[in-house]
């Protein structure tokens, strides 16, 4: 019997997809089906613009998108909106929208293909998101799903730099968010049963396999219930403060990560002015946090990881001020329960998600009592808040199911 903490098994979540997409369509051959999973990072929180390392885990949670060949150059895309109805919609390559509508990111990842290769025909596609703007990069995910479909399509083989890189091109250049490419990578060099140590600068990963005696230990998410969206939130505003800060400590360095060892020292980060001082505290004690949180993992410390998350959290809220009331009321709820070893935000921390790594058999008890707890506080969010057992899961990937 699946638990009230266990998410829907992929099979099945592809079988239900798969009926969807049919009846949506009127197509009765087999699609094509892009798996393309969500992810979180337990430690890098906001240091991927800055050429800092980011350790990630995919997790099972999807975007799943059934595809056929389009009949002309034009795409299709049929998608579930916020409301509950399905809404579909009909563009060209070059046909992209400014505003941040639910298929922005369908018409960018189309622009962004035709402009690297030549696209001779379009998708019909049904896209399906299990836990959207939940701050678990479901957008990086459905524009991957976006481009690995049309990329079968049209028979263009896109190596895995190519697909981080015209990710990007979605994000930056057609949806103007300043983000770098953790999210992409993430799910692009996602692997069951490992954390990946991203190199955002030179796109490459080392996979660190769990440790031996992993199935003692879980971790969970807690969905706050307070849907999160970049576009709308201080996002932008938080890398430019960290660009100014690179620019004083070291004229000409483009972002933190430029800066040299010697102009980091605490006492030339005391002379910042705030709120940029905090920002550039923030980033520089990440990166560390990445160093010994990855050599942790390896090690099997998982009480030592742990800890590691939750200075990463509290840095995240008092030196970047990334944390929503939600998500600041359940890392402080989280951080006094038996059995969890740390937690921290999921994503930019402007809603979504808390991820905790605690103790297998203490699940129930830690979900019971963090959500008792944190309803207490929002009782409006009785029924929309829940915490699941988050898995880990492997890249993006097209199937014949």
């Amino acid at each position: 019997m699946t638990s009230s903490l266990d998410a829907q098994p992929i099979r099945e979540l592809i079988d239900d997809c798969v009926n969807q997409a049919r009846q949506l369509t009127g197509r009765q051959s087999q699609p094509k089906v892009v798996v393309s999973p969500y992810r979180f990072n337990p430690l890098g929180a906001h240091i991927d613009h800055q050429g800092g390392q980011v350790l990630a885990r995919c997790l099972n949670q999807y975007t799943v998108l059934c595809f056929w060949p389009a009949r002309e150059l034009a795409s299709v895309v049929y998608a579930r909106i916020n409301n509950g109805d399905w809404q579909h919609t009909r563009f060209l390559p070059v046909e992209t929208e400014d505003e941040f509508g639910w298929d922005s990111m369908a018409r960018a990842s189309s622009a962004a293909l035709y402009d690297f290769s030549t696209l001779e025909t379009g998708v019909e596609a049904v896209v399906f998101g299990t836990m959207v703007s939940c701050g678990l990069s479901s957008s990086a995910s459905v524009i991957l799903a976006y481009l690995s479909a049309l990329a079968d399509v049209n028979n263009i083989d896109l190596s895995s730099e190519e697909l981080v890189e015209l990710s990007r091109r979605v994000e930056n250049d057609y949806r103007g968010l300043n983000n770098g490419i953790q999210d992409q990578m993430s799910i692009v060099f996602g692997q069951q049963e490992h954390i990946v140590k991203l190199d955002v600068e030179n796109v490459t990963a080392l996979s660190i396999k769990d440790p031996s005696l992993s199935d003692r230990y879980r971790f969970l998410m807690c969905y706050s219930g307070v849907s999160r969206d970049l576009g709308g939130s201080p996002f932008n505003t938080r890398v430019a403060e960290c660009q100014q800060a690179a620019e004083i400590l070291h004229p000409g360095a483009k972002h933190l990560g430029e800066v040299p060892a010697q102009c980091r020292e605490q006492v030339m980060l005391d002379e910042l002015p705030e709120p940029i001082a905090g920002r550039a505290k923030h980033v520089f004690s990440e990166m560390a946090r990445v160093e010994e949180g990855a050599k942790a993992w390896q090690e099997g410390n998982i009480s030592r990881f742990g800890q590691l998350m939750n200075e990463s959290c509290q840095s995240s809220i008092h030196h970047y001020e990334s944390g929503s009331e939600w998500l600041i009321a359940l890392h402080e709820i989280a951080r006094d329960i038996p059995g969890v070893h740390g937690n921290r935000f999921s994503g930019g921390g402007y809603g979504g998600c808390l991820f905790m790594l605690v103790d297998s058999d203490k699940v129930e008890a830690i979900a019971d009592t963090l959500l008792s707890k944190y309803l207490e506080r929002y009782p409006d969010l009785q029924g929309i808040a829940k915490v699941l057992i988050a898995e880990s899961e492997s890249t993006v990937r097209v199937i014949q199911p």
